[in-house]
């Protein structure tokens, strides 16, 4: 609910800003256009309706950004953003304080009718440091804005599409309204010099007496020490309740890694691994937006209060398992607790959605395959680098295709060696029949490829292709970016270990029987040699068919 209301005041507030923009940004065509537009543009603002529904958001908004640093436990692992948008917070109805006061408390209780004649000749001539405190105030705030709309946006999946033209209108709208409010502002500062002039904005305006001003400028000393004193109400009730919190005991946060971490009760998980700097991804920085907090929760579950609906709704849409909670969320009582981050701490924004079971670790049955340039080191030890990667490439290219092309997923590229998966989203039978197409696609693709190249190369290349079906585990493995979906187990032994017999048999495709028969295939008149193997890893000896040439097979 409070995540909510902070969003909705704070889009209340932006566009609010955004609108009040434009008329400057038509400063820089001219000073009349700019009052020409006013009326439309701020007539809902000026209206009750608008008033209530402005001054409303921004005591929310405001009260939200106190309530947010009173709830704030450890100031320790914030990053640079949070700082500059907590601090431009603070700072944006600092800077308003007199905009507000000889605008809008000015009309209320003077009936003065502002107009930006009237505003820029003040601003630009008569009283530029009020001038350049409103230019700051404007750019603090379309900053902080910005600032709420990136971590609001950036979660979103069509976020990459958008995100460099917002980028640009964030740079592009500020900057017109400064140029706009410096060109208008002069304007009107040359036309002070007409008496007349001066006369007939002050009749349309309305003036205000020496005394009057000092009241305004009393009701601008008593908003600026209001919110001085609800900042330091917050700082002081967040001091009183860390007192009160430190009696209540200490929790013991274990990690899987062997680490363990003191800390006072009070303090959500994510909150205390920044507090022990250990490395925890939290991409919208604690909100309870993203997900990529998330830890297992491996021993005192009962030490954490349920998890609130909104909390809910984001495990719902990560499919977290009973025992998995947003570490941003999870404040434990006193205790021991042992956890496991789920997620690595360089997680993306890509991470906050729901992920397949293969994703995070399955064992299914899959046809793998591994295929490996012959002599390739013979034929580009006499190669300049340059030709050798570009050789390379073209067989990559070449067979990544034909992998690709037949239902396959490219695992990895070893040096000159290729691992590919097949049935991962389908059955084991679609995956063998899968592999044996992408066999005959890449010997096909390669006498392509060594006739394009056949000016170039002594001899042509030549693949050794490996084929096996069995029980792996697949799941995405590996470390920050290195990260990918990979299989493990037995059956991606014995494949490796068919492609290797492929130089022992003069093949070019060795593939278990067994592997052959869960495809349904038959070879026909296809010629064939059937051998008994030993194989490294495995106690039973493996029967398989050697193919020399697998752009024969009849698929």
């Amino acid at each position: 609910m409070i995540r909510r209301l902070r969003l909705i005041t704070g889009l209340i507030l932006f566009s609010y800003i955004s609108l009040h923009l434009i008329p400057l940004i038509l400063g820089n065509h001219s000073l009349a256009i700019m009052e020409f537009v006013r009326p439309s543009l701020h007539g809902f603002w000026e209206s009750w309706p608008g008033l209530i529904l402005l001054y409303g958001a921004m005591a929310i908004h405001m009260a939200l950004g106190f309530y947010a640093i009173y709830t704030r436990h450890r100031w320790k692992g914030i990053g640079l953003g949070e700082i500059v948008q907590l601090a431009s917070g603070i700072a944006v109805p600092a800077l308003l304080c007199l905009h507000v006061v000889s605008t809008r408390i000015a009309a209320m209780q003077y009936g003065i009718q502002p107009s930006y004649p009237w505003i820029m000749a003040i601003y630009l001539k008569y009283d530029t440091m009020s001038g350049w405190r409103q230019a700051a105030a404007l750019i603090v705030a379309w900053f902080h804005g910005c600032l709420g709309l990136y971590y609001w946006l950036r979660l979103k999946p069509f976020w990459p599409g958008i995100r460099f033209g917002l980028f640009g209108l964030a740079i592009l709208w500020p900057a017109l309204a400064l140029t706009g409010f410096y060109k208008a502002g002069t304007e009107a500062a040359a036309l002070t010099d007409n008496p007349a002039w001066v006369r007939v904005v002050l009749r349309e305006v309305g003036s205000l007496s020496q005394s009057d001003q000092m009241v305004l400028y009393q009701i601008q000393d008593a908003l600026l020490l209001a919110l001085a004193g609800m900042l330091t109400v917050s700082l002081a009730a967040r001091f009183v309740r860390r007192q009160v919190q430190k009696r209540a005991g200490f929790v013991i946060l274990n990690y899987d890694d062997g680490r363990d971490h003191r800390f006072t009760q009070g303090l959500s998980i994510l909150e205390a691994s920044r507090d022990c700097s250990y490395p925890h991804a939290s991409v919208c920085g604690g909100r309870g937006r993203c997900s990529t907090c998330r830890v297992r929760i491996r021993q005192g579950q009962d030490l954490l209060p349920p998890p609130s609906e909104e909390e809910l709704k984001v495990l719902k849409r990560v499919r977290a398992g009973p025992d998995v909670r947003l570490a941003c969320q999870a404040i434990p009582l006193s205790g021991e607790i042992h956890i496991t981050p789920l997620l690595p701490h360089t997680a993306t924004a890509s991470h906050r959605y729901a992920r397949s079971d293969m994703a995070q670790g399955k064992e299914i049955t899959i046809a793998v395959m591994f295929c490996d340039l012959r002599g390739f080191t013979r034929v580009s030890e006499d190669r300049l680098p340059y030709d050798t990667v570009f050789l390379l490439n073209r067989y990559f290219d070449a067979m990544g295709k034909a992998i690709e092309e037949s239902g396959g997923h490219l695992d990895k590229f070893i040096g000159d060696g290729i691992m590919a998966l097949f049935g991962i989203e389908t059955t084991p039978e679609d995956g063998c029949r899968q592999a044996l197409i992408a066999a005959k696609r890449m010997s096909e693709r390669l006498i392509v490829l060594n006739k394009s190249l056949e000016q170039d190369l002594d001899e042509p290349l030549r693949i050794g292709i490996g084929i096996h079906v069995g029980s792996v585990i697949v799941g995405e493995m590996g470390y920050g970016r290195a990260t990918q979906l990979t299989a493990i187990g037995d059956a991606v032994n014995t494949a490796s270990r068919l492609e290797a017999l492929t130089k022992d048999y003069g093949a070019q495709l060795v593939a278990s029987k067994t592997m052959l028969q869960t495809a349904d295939i038959s070879l026909g008149a296809l010629p064939y040699e059937e051998h008994e193997a030993e194989i490294r890893g495995r106690v039973q000896p493996i029967r398989l068919i050697a193919i020399r040439d697998a752009s024969l097979l009849a698929l």
